[in-house]
């Protein structure tokens, strides 16, 4: 279910990542909604392996739509760029978050969909942390999304009250991989705010 508010914030988290907020809050998205989405599989249009299989680390699969804010309706080839830690907390050796060696950009396919294989983010070194994902959508014709997928039961305190990101549910499976859903919605870039 998604639900949105009037919320403008700015959020400052461990080892100064910064996420400004343009006044919509998300949450996870709906089991039946993204069912056709959970099928995707290595070579379908939507499925990305963002980490490699041999990637050390807990499974995890996130799969969802990426859907017109006002209409609903699925949003095909919009991009969605992401990057994360490995398991151990670190993004690569640089230190700059978005030269992550755990990257990758996927299109949605023709029904909106997308799914995404990786594995669950560690902590950052030293640092107890919300564990994330970094996600930036771009599509023709619509407003760039830019935030965080955070992942409930690894979230810290100061985090889990706090708007307009995704605290997505996520549960293990028989496979022993974690799996969850969210739906993306994307503002019109012609909307006037």
């Amino acid at each position: 279910m998604k639900h949105s508010s009037a919320i403008n914030c700015f959020v400052v988290l461990p080892v100064f990542l910064y996420t400004t907020c343009n006044n919509t809050y998300q949450t996870q998205g709906n089991d039946q909604s993204a069912e056709d989405c959970r099928q995707l599989k290595i070579n379908d249009k939507g499925f990305i392996q963002l980490a490699k299989k041999e990637e050390p680390g807990e499974p995890l699969i996130v799969y969802g739509k990426i859907l017109d804010k006002e209409t609903k309706q699925p949003v095909k080839n919009a991009s969605l760029f992401l990057y994360q830690t490995d398991s151990s907390g670190i993004y690569n050796t640089t230190g700059i978050d978005r030269d992550a060696r755990i990257k990758g950009t996927v299109y949605s396919s023709e029904t909106g969909c997308f799914k995404i294989q990786t594995i669950l983010p560690g902590d950052y070194p030293g640092n107890k942390n919300s564990r994330h994902l970094h996600y930036i959508i771009k599509a023709r014709g619509y407003k760039e999304l830019k935030s965080a997928l955070f992942f409930k039961g690894f979230t810290t305190p100061n985090l889990t009250d706090q708007g307009p990101l995704i605290i997505l549910n996520i549960k293990k499976e028989n496979t022993e991989q974690w799996t969850g859903t969210t739906d993306f919605y994307l503002e019109d870039s012609s909307e006037a705010k």
